[in-house]
Formats: structure tokens, sequence, C-alpha cells
């Protein structure tokens, strides 16, 4: 039993961003930051099976129920039982978190705000925080906001935080490190707005606003309430 837990232990991977399994060779293959989060890595375990690997809530996409698949699927439902003597370990209390957290991976529209915000922080989330209203979203953050104290480890979208894919992701004063991509580059729609016009964030925005975050998002409050005032 040790040399096979040894054995899964050898091939598996937590924590990836990705993972596709390759037809041709038979391998899976599990995508992760790799040299301090300056790159990413894809691994494979060609020499060992089972190959097994644990992903971030909201790194899988959710397909479209097709109906010949789901027939196809055979269920094995296996035969034993376990008695308290089996178990190793007790629930002696589940304690509920005192707050309510943000869903962003549940979010249509996420608005997340950046170290951009530092020259007024509590001024920046009020910006985000009334534009994510008006469009009916949650604020999220970049790991420097989560860091400084600025927001809440809730907040954070990125590979140390959530995966997300909502239909709008706007990006305050986010730079794009690859760490924070990671983790929403696969919105449907992205709006940076960035006074570097040279951020990496600008490369995945299919709109990208090159000015100051405090001037730009005013303008876009009163465009989106404009806008709805007038359907």
């Amino acid at each position: 039993m040790a040399n096979y837990i040894q054995f899964l232990r050898e091939s598996s991977t937590l924590d990836v961003d990705s993972q596709k399994w390759d037809m041709e060779d038979r391998n899976l293959k599990m995508t992760r930051p790799a040299f301090g989060g300056h790159l990413m890595a894809t691994i494979i375990c060609p020499r060992f099976r089972p190959c097994m690997a644990t992903v971030r809530p909201g790194v899988m996409k959710k397909n479209v129920f097709d109906q010949a698949k789901a027939d196809a699927c055979e269920i094995v439902k296996p035969s034993f039982q376990l008695s308290e003597s089996d178990l190793n370990t007790e629930v002696v209390e589940v304690v509920k978190a005192a707050k309510k957290l943000v869903d962003l991976i549940g979010a249509d529209y996420i608005v997340s705000v950046g170290r951009g915000i530092s020259k007024d922080v509590e001024g920046g989330i009020k910006l985000a925080e009334e534009l994510a209203d008006v469009l009916g979203g949650v604020v999220g953050g970049s790991r420097a906001t989560i860091d400084s104290g600025w927001l809440s480890a809730d907040h954070q979208v990125g590979q140390t935080g959530k995966t997300v894919h909502p239909k709008v992701y706007i990006a305050l004063g986010i730079s794009g490190a690859i760490q924070h991509k990671a983790g929403m580059q696969d919105s449907e729609c992205i709006i940076a707005v960035n006074k570097n016009d040279t951020a990496p964030i600008f490369e995945i925005a299919d709109y990208g606003i090159c000015g100051d975050l405090f001037k730009v998002t005013p303008m876009l409050i009163e465009a989106i309430k404009a806008a709805k005032a007038a359907k």
C-alpha cells in the first residue's frame, strides 16, 4: 500500500491552471506557472500511470450538454462498506464564514483594480464598486491589492486566486502580470484601463484605454447609466 501511495505521489500534479488529454500519445498535459511565475510550463508524466492532477475552481469551462455523450457514459457503483474504525478522521466542528464572500466565479461582470489605485486607494475601490454596481457585477483585484490589504482575499483574481470567465472583465490599473492573466484571459470581453501604454494587459484586451483610471472610470459609469436610461 505504501508503495502504491508513493507511486501516486510521483505521478500527480497539484494546483494546475489547465489540463489537456492528448489522444495521440495518451498523456495528460498539465500547465502551471514555473520559474517564479515568469512563464507557464506544460508538464507530462509519460512513465507513470495513473496520471492525476488537481485544478483550482473556475479553471475548467462548463461544456454544452450533449445527450449522446451522456447516454454513452457507464455509471459503476462499487459495492463496499465502511465502519467507524476504518476512518482516521473525525469532524469536530463546522465553522461557517463570518461574512458573505464575493462570488467571482459566478459573476457575469467583474471590475478589478490593481496597483494603479495606489494614489487614492479608497477612491479607486469606490469607483470600481460603483462601476460594478451599474453593471450588476462584482469587484475583483490583483494580487498586489490583496497583499497590500486594500481588498480581502476572496476578491483575488489570478493564479493564486480565482480563475474567472465573465462576459465582461474590466481591469482598472492592472499591469497584467502572467499570474493575473492566467486567471482571467478567457473572459468573453476584456476592457483594460491603464496609464502605461506598454502594460501587458493590453496584449489580451479586446478594448484598451490608455489613460488615468480616476478620470476614465467616471466617464464609463456615466456612459453606462445614460445607455440604460435610453432603453
